[in-house]
């Protein structure tokens, strides 16, 4: 039990979320824990998202801090923007049409008041169908709860299902999120979490919230590779002693590129990327090996 409830804050960058919103932010308002704060940044919506948050905002002024911007700052900047208002001692991070369980924020705030060295945490999610609201599948599962330090989320990426995961804020790196990545800048994000606080990320196995697949979904509309590239060319000058890692991984990368250029008939373009990722880990087979089986084990 928590003698007392430290500020966690809601992490709410959003855009676009009409048909979700009032439904998210009622989620987090019911939730057990008590003591939070919402910070909401809507990213220019061009819908009635802007409309339904003063709303939100007026019934709930006490708990809800709403930003509306004039001018359309993109995914990443937005995220820095909302990180600069956050004083909790926790942050949960969350996005405009997902879901939390009534139990998540005190079950994660318990968990991180007993584990020091726990800089991230995250739980299990249920992936549900937008339409419908059917179950889809669960975001972990036996093969992909993993814990450790910064080295886990080079080999194994963004395992930590998005609006699952609650931070330290002592242990957020003073820039916040890279800009260099613009979309897909939350895998560094963690990394750079992890090296920079030496600290742990560790899994509460409890479905705590409901991740929503739709049509608008970022992971579905980013399908490209090069920020995942330049996500490990950014922590190699920053982390080198990761650099095992990096180069592990980044041969992965090209080698499932060269498996999807053959597949698409592009034998060419898949020869070269075997290539590549055969270069990348020339001086480091035994580890290549150890990391294959590490996967497939």
């Amino acid at each position: 039990m928590l003698k007392t409830q430290p500020l966690v804050s809601i992490f709410t960058p959003v855009y676009n979320a009409e048909e979700y919103i009032i439904e998210t932010i009622e989620s987090i308002i019911t939730q057990e824990y008590t003591n939070i704060e919402i910070i909401i940044s809507d990213d220019a919506s061009t819908d009635k998202t802007p409309l339904l948050l003063k709303e939100l905002e007026n019934k709930y002024p006490n708990i809800i801090r709403l930003f509306l911007q004039k001018t359309n700052l993109g995914i990443t900047k937005n995220c820095n923007f909302v990180l600069k208002q956050c004083k909790g001692k926790y942050i949960a991070f969350f996005a405009g049409d997902d879901l939390m369980l009534p139990s998540k924020i005190k079950k994660q705030v318990e968990y991180m008041e007993n584990n020091e060295k726990c800089s991230i945490c995250y739980h299990n999610l249920e992936v549900f169908e937008s339409q419908t609201s059917k179950h889809l599948y669960y975001f972990n599962d036996s093969k992909n709860k993993y814990e450790g330090e910064a080295d886990m989320l080079i080999k194994f990426g963004t395992f930590n299902g998005g609006c699952s995961n609650m931070v330290r804020r002592e242990c957020i790196p003073e820039k916040g999120y890279n800009e260099i990545i613009p979309i897909a800048s939350d895998w560094f994000f963690w990394i750079d979490i992890l090296a920079n606080s030496k600290g742990t990320i560790n899994y509460i196995d409890e479905v705590l919230g409901k991740y929503r697949r739709h049509s608008s979904n970022i992971t579905l509309l980013n399908q490209g590779n090069i920020e995942q590239f330049i996500t490990l060319s950014i922590t190699e000058s920053k982390y080198p002693y990761l650099l095992k890692y990096i180069r592990i991984k980044r041969s992965m990368m090209y080698y499932s590129l060269g498996i999807k250029s053959i597949l698409d008939g592009d034998r060419k373009q898949g020869r070269i990327y075997f290539k590549e990722s055969i270069y990348h880990n020339i001086f480091n087979f035994k580890s290549y090996l150890r990391y294959l089986w590490s996967i497939v084990k």
